[in-house]
């Protein structure tokens, strides 16, 4: 009968794949220590590999959210700062346009007008910033650089009018060719009569008279074109006067007034009585006519240069649009004169377009979005035609191109009607904040969301990474301390397993 070695209790495969299985642990564990993961593979977590890949989809979101909110945060730091800056030019800007600092160099211009145009230069290269090659100020479009230079604006080419030829073709047809707000005068014995010429969008507009004229009687006629009728049945006296008020093409009004010579304080137009009243009547209307140039010269052509410049730099899309708006409106030249003019047309074709950035219907907010969280998503677009922006850039420039040169008559007057304008235009009404200030608002609030949100998502982040790795990790000095055991168990087991390959038959048996 054969004799089996391997009989009995001890069985040599049994106790070899045992050290197999043994030296496999020990390996895995080695590994864990190594690594600092239970498995290699999702599917050697077990029962938590579903939650496990659920919060790593989770913490996958979350770092997609703080990407994000890297990026949004850098450009909503620029815009504040930037913000912050074009505020501060506003402000400075309006100490530049002061009516009483008329101080003309030798080449035509005012110390302030070189002042405002460096403001107005630092003003437009701020609402060229970009961020990594994405433009702040210009919408969707965010690769086109949103405004063009101030010399190409004012002075435009051969193909498109700058701002300059703007001005002066709306003051040619609001002036007229008598330099008189395009009105008529005319005397017919003891009656003068004031009207416009025309019914036409131009010059000065007839709003209202009041008359303290004795021995005087005022007929007014609505039109259009409005008119009056001053008739002279006697004399007036002294001190008396009339006051004719006119509507100016930029929505402002002034007032025309004209008193008998003999006060004690005359107004600065007055006439004397006549022999006769047919000469009284023609006096006055010498005191009209001269009246009538000098506002044109000062307060109607400030009032043109403002409402060009608005034409020309009012581009932002209109929600409803106004009843006749027509877009960076030029003037229409009656058979090439200007001073003529009784129509406007749509510019866009040959007018320089100062802003070309996105102009789409639409908030500019919605122009630059970042969704931060699950359902909560920021709009911090911007477009440098808007109002806030757009104002402060028309009326510095609207000074900028002005002529106060000594060429001008009345120029010292004309440089305070503007001054007057440009500084209110750069001052918020009332109590409110300026367009600047209410965007920056906004950028402000958007800012303060997309920090919160950063914080929940750093909160989040760290307890869902926690979960992570309870259920991938280990713990180091536990595994160290089952290699240890399993180490010592394995060394044994390979002493006994030793012992036993040394037996021979003889000593077997």
């Amino acid at each position: 009968m054969a004799i089996n070695p391997y009989s009995n209790s001890f069985t040599l495969p049994r106790q070899v794949s045992y050290l197999t299985a043994l030296r496999s642990q020990m390996d895995d564990l080695q590994r864990q220590l190594g690594t600092g993961l239970k498995a290699e593979t999702y599917g050697g977590l077990g029962s938590e590999r579903v939650l496990n890949l659920s919060i790593r989809q989770q913490l996958s979101s979350v770092g997609v959210y703080r990407q994000t909110i890297q990026i949004a945060g850098l450009r909503l730091d620029a815009l504040d700062k930037t913000s912050g800056r074009l505020e501060a030019i506003r402000i400075e800007a309006k100490a530049t346009t002061d009516r009483n600092n008329f101080e003309l160099f030798s080449n035509g211009r005012t110390s302030s007008q070189t002042s405002a145009e460096i403001a107005l230069r630092e003003f437009m290269a701020h609402l060229n910033t970009d961020v990594g090659g994405r433009y702040l100020f210009s919408g969707k479009t965010a690769d086109t650089l949103p405004v063009q230079s101030l010399d190409f604006i004012l002075a435009g080419n051969g193909n498109y009018a700058g701002l300059q030829t703007v001005i002066s073709e709306y003051n040619q047809a609001d002036l007229g060719a008598l330099g008189n707000g395009r009105t008529t005068t005319a005397v017919v014995g003891s009656q003068v009569t004031f009207a416009e010429d025309g019914d036409h969008p131009f010059g000065f507009k007839i709003d209202n008279v009041s008359s303290g004229l004795s021995n005087a009687s005022v007929t007014q006629t609505a039109g259009p074109p409005a008119s009056l009728e001053v008739d002279f049945t006697g004399q007036p006296e002294p001190g008396e006067g009339i006051r004719v008020f006119v509507n100016l093409p930029d929505g402002t009004q002034t007032e025309i007034t004209i008193g008998v010579q003999g006060a004690s304080q005359d107004p600065e137009f007055t006439f004397q009585r006549g022999a006769t009243p047919a000469d009284t009547a023609e006096n006055f209307k010498a005191a009209l006519d001269t009246a009538l140039q000098t506002l044109a010269g000062t307060e109607l052509k400030a009032a043109s240069t403002m409402r060009a410049s608005d034409a020309f730099f009012d581009t932002a899309p209109k929600s409803p649009v106004p009843p006749g708006y027509l877009p960076q409106a030029r003037v229409v030249p009656n058979a090439g004169d200007f001073a003529t003019a009784t129509s406007l047309r749509d510019g866009t074709p040959d007018t320089v377009a100062w802003y070309v950035g996105d102009n789409s219907p639409g908030s500019p907010r919605a122009d630059m979005k970042a969704t931060i969280d699950e359902n909560l998503t920021v709009g911090y677009g911007a477009r440098a035609n808007e109002d806030g922006y757009r104002q402060v850039v028309q009326a510095l420039a609207a000074f900028v191109a002005s002529d106060f040169s000594p060429s001008q008559p009345e120029n010292q007057r004309f440089y305070q009607a503007m001054a007057d304008r440009s500084n209110a235009v750069l001052t918020p009404n009332g109590a409110d904040a300026s367009g600047i200030r209410k965007n920056h608002m906004e950028f402000a609030a958007v800012q303060r969301t997309v920090a919160d949100a950063k914080e929940r998502h750093r909160v989040e982040e760290g307890a869902l990474q926690l979960i992570v790795d309870g259920i991938e990790g280990v713990n180091r000095e536990e595994v160290a301390a089952k290699l240890l055991t399993l180490r010592t168990n394995l060394e044994v087991s390979y002493q006994a397993t030793s012992i036993m390959l040394q037996l021979s038959l003889s000593k077997y048996l």
